[in-house]
């Protein structure tokens, strides 16, 4: 009898063993601090994953680019070294150069199309590229608009950026726009980017709204311009590694799971007047061009798309026809 309870007791931990060895964590990285809305919306995915599985699958996320910059770890996940990862256009352009066009200035004649776009016709758009890139997206994500901060001036129209060194997004669109309007672009990465404000190898900045405001940069260069000439729209993208291992039902888990990031759109929107109004109201000199300013900055886009594409060269003109269509079907 004794043995036998012992039997029952090895056969139960065994299966104890292998229900906890079947159950999978996946690691997941994010430039985003966690308080913030991109943070939070992430914890939210998280805790679906584990409810839709029954804790059989599990979202292990690191924010605050605890796992390296987003230069670095996206292509970490292209590797399969890192599972899952939330990556703005700029670092998800590293992988699929031509997916910078979405920041292309002026892209969007407004918000409401930029999400029918991201909904109806990034997938098809992308998904052939993306896959050759070794990624597998499950969601696409809101950054938001993208504006200046500049420390000496305050920059109305393209003319006040002449002789001033710009810091732009280390992509052709960003850096090619800011220079076609006459400013003098520097590409610096995340990181590199307050340290050069601070010692003067820059004196303004281009940086998403509601992210740049979160980490200071109207502290340093207190003169900010609303230009909004880029509509940034990221990725969440699995690694096509990791993807191919989890089973159908996994997949299906995760893309159910990415359907809370639709909820990212109503969030960023409102902190970008928020945190602008918060700004205003300390002292920072928020400005809002003109209609007559505004046009100013648009009429630099069509010249500098031109030479965006000529750069990127490969499928950028085939890929931009394709934005193109998909804007024409979401008006």
């Amino acid at each position: 009898m004794f043995r036998k309870l012992l039997l029952t007791l090895a056969v139960g931990v065994a299966l104890g063993a292998g229900s906890l060895v079947q159950a999978k964590e996946l690691r997941s990285a994010g430039a985003a601090p966690e308080p913030s809305p991109w943070g939070q919306v992430t914890n939210a995915f998280t805790a679906k994953v584990a409810e839709l599985s029954g804790g059989a699958l599990t979202v292990n996320h690191f924010h605050g680019s605890q796992l390296g910059d987003e230069q670095t770890t996206v292509k970490q996940v292209a590797r399969g070294r890192i599972d899952i990862g939330l990556f703005s256009n700029t670092a998800t352009s590293l992988l699929v150069p031509e997916f910078g066009l979405l920041a292309s200035p002026y892209t969007f004649s407004g918000v409401e199309q930029a999400d029918c776009v991201a909904d109806t016709h990034l997938l098809p758009t992308f998904g052939d590229a993306m896959d050759a890139a070794g990624v597998v997206p499950i969601a696409w994500l809101e950054i938001g608009q993208q504006i200046i901060f500049a420390k000496d001036k305050l920059i109305k129209t393209p003319a006040d950026l002449a002789g001033v060194k710009i810091r732009t997004a280390p992509t052709k669109t960003d850096t090619l726009f800011m220079q076609t309007a006459g400013g003098n672009a520097i590409p610096l990465g995340t990181t590199d980017t307050m340290p050069a404000l601070k010692t003067g190898n820059v004196s303004a900045v281009t940086w998403p709204t509601v992210y740049g405001i979160a980490v200071g940069y109207q502290e340093v260069a207190p003169n900010v311009t609303v230009t909004n000439h880029v509509h940034q729209i990221g990725s969440v993208i699995v690694s096509k590694k990791i993807w191919s291992g989890l089973s159908e039902e996994e997949q299906g888990w995760l893309r159910e799971a990415a359907e809370v990031f639709k909820g990212l759109r109503a969030a960023v929107r409102k902190a970008e007047g928020g945190l602008l109004g918060k700004i205003a109201g300390a002292g920072t000199n928020v400005y809002n061009p003109t209609d007559e300013e505004m046009a100013a900055w648009r009429a630099v886009a069509p010249e500098a798309q031109k030479t965006i594409l000529a750069e990127l060269g490969g499928a950028a003109e085939t890929t931009w026809a394709a934005i193109g269509d998909a804007k024409e079907k979401c008006q």
